[in-house]
């Protein structure tokens, strides 16, 4: 039999507008500067369980009785969101289109407002690259995922609780919704924080399940939503004022905690949602009440829709004006930017009036989905329009592009020994370099870092009458070491990979050198990476590091015993962000002078301490080859971005077409009496070292 919630005592609760202010305020510290708030983006999650709440506290009020329609209530949420999001998505397409030009090639803007608009924004960020990386923080509509994931929210929301509150008993309904979450927190755990799982069963998710979807969408999340709604569909924990008192207190402690004292990636997204859980049933009473009616915090809940919407597109644009090294005056002025525009929102977007149901206005609000088409063909429309131009205004930028060089699949008679690559998802299949009517006589792997190697080697060896092959699997080759990073798109060193990589080279005997590149100072260190000897992870610094100074001098003797000569090439210089030829757009969209970037000395020595201490006692022991790369690009005493007005890197650590081709035109010479000698024993790794060490020092 049915029993419909009943309904809450109070229509406005005050302390729920409190922590929807101490969410967004983590979220906006966060993304203000990490450090800040260093899991402020758990603020989402408060939001989420909040929205559960909300929405199932209308539901089952409504839901009960007859009169509950469906599109009345997708009316009244429309007119909730869509007003503002609509000012919010309009100013920021114009803004980008005028103010970021071809920098960010405006595409990514306009095709987010467009799923944005078709509520799909989270399906078309997730497709775009990695939430943290350089390039998708530049999107002033990144923020719309979770825009995203509440329309869709809405639109499923009534659908299944309706029918449940109508036709099932109470007991039978949360058996159900919480079998639905069960199933969306096993999804959530195995993908956002497998850590938390078994070894073996965590690979074996890991192989079937982008981690990624578990940030974005609604299904892997609606566990936190079903989270917000458990507060109306249980019955009451504890009657004792002094012990709901405690538990208020309790639950804000916990958000706090979560907020402030963990990092990125930390697993207190759980504590987190029960820290708010717990608030939202007890800090309707006693200090954790007077705590969250502070005027303050009242007034930031009251506008933290708008605040939202707004935050994240004030700061990557002032960020994009300043060059992404705001200073504390510039951070004081995003927070009352932000602020002031959501507080504008608020006032004259969210309190509009609800128009009745007849009449021309309510026709139109009924209609009011066909302004989203326009929006929608101008976007598309405008996305690829600017990017054709971007490309003919800057033909040197795209023609030298190192990425969109012709790269080559080698032939089945080289991969030969390489047909299960697959398996371990390598980027691509093995490619060649170099002349086409010769054999193989080397291979180079690693990752994007030896990538960029790729078509300078590729020319040069055309030149000179050798042929390579490229293997690029984001690596680490470090022996001992197994990477594991919770699913992230970094592919994994294991031993599968290793062992048929040696496999493959007993079956090439004509290959005689394997080139390693890699960024060192990441990789020397990798992020949750285990020890195969004892199964242990392996605590970040020395421990890490003494572990991949082992690792990869076995690897080097592996390769040695094959009559290979293993080659460590050291890393080219970085640059901080932002990028050098993305500092160039700006300050020629932005009108400003451009000052030629170079890296020092020091600066490079300072970023490569730890390659410069590991990678040369390997070969003074006579374990490998090593040649440091950043000679080729020093120009008068430093490394300059660009030389003779061409771009010698792509991005702040990846070289372009003409750097590629530099740093080739410098190592080949060094591995050409390797390539062409007779045979590839230690003998010819002896000579090699005395002639090239030197050279490499120059």
């Amino acid at each position: 039999m049915s029993q419909p919630a009943p309904a809450p005592p109070k229509a406005y609760l005050t302390h729920l507008n409190g922590l929807r202010a101490l969410a967004i305020l983590a979220v906006l510290f966060y993304h203000l500067r990490a450090e800040y708030c260093p899991a402020g983006y758990f603020g989402v999650d408060a939001f989420l369980v909040i929205s559960g709440f909300l929405l199932f506290r209308s539901l089952l009020r409504e839901g009960g009785a007859e009169g509950f329609h469906y599109g009345h209530f997708l009316v009244r949420k429309a007119w909730r969101l869509l007003p503002v999001w609509f000012v919010v998505t309009a100013l920021v397409c114009v803004l980008s289109v005028y103010l970021l030009g071809e920098y960010l090639r405006v595409g990514p803007v306009l095709r987010t407002a467009r799923s944005s608009a078709t509520f799909m924004a989270d399906y078309h960020i997730d497709k775009s690259g990695d939430y943290f990386d350089a390039f998708s923080q530049q999107n002033p509509l990144l923020h719309f995922w979770y825009l995203s994931v509440t329309q869709q929210l809405y639109l499923v929301a009534p659908l299944l609780v309706v029918p449940l509150v109508r036709f099932c008993s109470r007991r039978a309904a949360c058996i159900l919704l919480g079998m639905l979450a069960l199933v969306s927190l096993v999804y959530y755990v195995c993908t956002a924080t497998p850590g938390l799982l078994p070894e073996a069963l965590r690979l074996d998710f890991l192989r079937a399940i982008d981690a990624k979807s578990a940030y974005y969408h609604l299904i892997p999340r609606f566990w936190e939503v079903v989270a917000g709604a458990a507060i109306l569909l249980l019955p009451a924990w504890g009657s004792r004022p002094w012990l709901r008192a405690a538990a208020g207190l309790l639950g804000l402690a916990g958000l706090v905690v979560s907020f402030y004292l963990y990092g990125t990636g930390s697993p207190s997204v759980y504590l987190a949602v029960v820290s708010t859980v717990l608030a939202l049933r007890y800090a309707d009473g006693g200090p954790a009440a007077r705590l969250l009616a502070l005027r303050p915090l009242q007034a930031v809940g009251t506008i933290s829709f708008s605040l939202y919407l707004w935050h994240w597109p004030v700061m990557v644009f002032w960020k994009y004006c300043c060059f992404d090294a705001p200073s504390l005056w510039d951070e004081a002025g995003m927070l009352v930017l932000s602020l002031a525009l959501a507080a504008l929102s608020w006032l004259v977007l969210e309190r509009l009036p609800m128009p009745r149901r007849t009449g021309w206005v309510g026709t139109l609000l009924r209609c009011s989905v066909l302004l989203l088409l326009p929006l929608v063909l101008f976007s598309a429309r405008a996305a690829d329009k600017h990017e054709k131009r971007a490309a003919q205004e800057t033909p040197e930028l795209h023609q030298r592009n190192m990425f969109k060089y012709q790269i080559k699949e080698d032939d089945p008679a080289v991969t030969r020994g390489l047909e299960r690559m697959a398996e371990f998802k390598m980027e691509r299949s093995p490619l060649r370099m170099g002349h086409a009517d010769v054999a193989p006589s080397f291979l180079v792997l690693g990752d994007s870092h030896s990538l960029h190697l790729y078509c300078g080697l590729d020319t040069a060896c055309k030149r000179e009458g050798v042929r390579g092959v490229h293997l690029n699997n984001s690596v680490a080759t470090f022996w001992y070491i197994i990477q594991n990073r919770a699913g992230v798109d970094t592919y994994c060193w294991n031993e599968g990979i290793a062992n048929m990589l040696l496999d493959y080279l007993r079956q090439h005997p004509e290959i005689r050198a394997v080139l390693i590149s890699q960024a060192w100072c990441v990789r020397i260190n990798m992020y949750g990476s285990h020890d195969w000897r004892t199964g242990k992870e392996l605590a970040y610094g020395e421990e890490r590091t003494r572990a991949a100074v082992e690792g990869l001098a076995e690897f080097c003797a592996r390769i040695r015993a094959l009559g290979k000569v293993p080659v460590l090439l050291g890393d080219t210089p970085h640059f901080e962000n932002p990028a050098p030829i993305d500092e160039w757009m700006r300050c020629r969209q932005l009108g400003r002078s451009y000052r030629e970037r170079r890296v020092t000395e020091t600066e490079h020595c300072r970023k490569q301490e730890l390659a410069h201490r590991v990678l040369p006692p390997l070969a003074d022991g006579g374990k490998a080859l090593y040649i440091d790369l950043a000679p080729a690009v020093k120009v008068g005493g430093a490394y300059p971005a660009m030389l003779n007005g061409e771009w010698l890197y792509e991005d702040t650590n990846h070289l372009s077409f003409l750097g590629s081709c530099r740093v080739a035109d410098y190592l080949l010479p060094r591995l050409l009496p390797i390539l062409r000698s007779g045979s590839g024993d230690g003998q010819v790794l002896q000579g090699a070292e005395a002639e090239g060490a030197p050279q490499a020092a120059e």
